[in-house]
């Protein structure tokens, strides 16, 4: 798991949250230590797979491609791109033209030279996130090992809507990353700008 500190801290605030001691590591020999860290990557990720962040945005050429044993070819998109290890959601392919399908790890396409991509990565560094996303993440952790760890259903839900309002605080505090237009010269449509600040 990338940065321990970082990712530990944010674990450590997840059982602050739900009232309970506070674990100092993931390396903790400790059932909550071993919940934390088996639980955190699941927590992370559905907040990044919540929405557009500046601070997970990558742009990247991909060069074709051969697909892996078992997968088999498919006609109407001959093309495959493999997408980067640290790719937790596909944001778009900014030639508007491409047609593609996303088949797990493989980009299928109908264009034979490489493709660029936006995509939401998995930040390496958890102590270069914004405050609010930390939280939003440790409101996600605390919300998932609350069944397990308290037994009062009005707590839960408490940390659920904790989770949804601290998401959105972040979504909103990151929306002003980019230009309320569009910059990419399509037509015009719901940019992530707007999506995020609804």
């Amino acid at each position: 798991m990338p940065d321990p500190i970082a990712t530990s801290t944010i674990a450590s605030q997840a059982f602050r949250l739900m009232e309970l001691s506070a674990i100092s590591s993931f390396a903790d020999d400790t059932p909550q230590a071993r919940a934390a860290a088996e639980q955190y990557p699941i927590a992370i990720a559905m907040c990044l797979e919540a929405a557009d962040w500046s601070f997970a945005s990558v742009l990247a050429a991909l060069p074709p491609a051969t697909l892996g044993a078992g997968h088999a070819a498919d006609e109407g998109l001959p093309y495959t791109y493999k997408l980067p290890g640290d790719c937790v959601r596909l944001i778009e392919v900014t030639d508007p033209d491409v047609k593609y399908r996303r088949d797990r790890d493989y980009l299928r396409a109908d264009a034979p030279t490489s493709l660029t991509i936006r995509y939401t990565a998995t930040p390496p560094d958890a102590s270069k996130l914004p405050a609010t996303f930390q939280t939003a993440v440790a409101f996600r952790l605390a919300a998932l090992l609350a069944p397990k760890w308290i037994g009062a259903q009005t707590k839960i839900t408490g940390l659920e809507n904790g989770a949804e309002r601290m998401l959105m605080a972040a979504m909103k505090q990151d929306a002003r990353q980019a230009s309320p237009a569009r910059y990419d010269g399509r037509p015009e449509q719901p940019d992530w700008v707007s999506e995020a600040t609804r």
